[in-house]
């Protein structure tokens, strides 16, 4: 983080099977050679293509989808993903 930056505060649940994915804006901003963006569409496809998917399968999923599209184009950004499952009894509130 850096210091002095303003965050907005937001409060969800989480229920037993729900998964939370977060990531940087590297994912949708990868590059292919055209220099296209991967963009969100994309990986929302990536993210639904297996519907009971476990988190370490739709971090692979989108991984790839990303490797595929982008080829041997150079990245300039980070590409960071966190995929959790929530399998408690209670919801959790952030």
């Amino acid at each position: 983080m850096m210091p002095g930056s303003d965050f907005e505060q937001h409060e969800f649940e989480l229920h037993p099977g729900d998964v939370l994915f977060v990531y940087t804006d590297g994912v949708t901003e990868a590059t292919n050679s055209d220099k296209k963006l991967f963009g969100t569409d994309r990986m929302i496809e990536a993210l639904n293509r297996e519907d009971t998917a476990e988190p370490e399968k739709l971090l692979k999923n989108v991984r790839e989808d990303i490797d595929a599209f982008a080829g041997d184009a150079p990245q300039f950004d980070d590409i960071t993903m966190l995929a959790i499952s929530w399998h408690g009894s209670h919801h959790f509130s952030s």
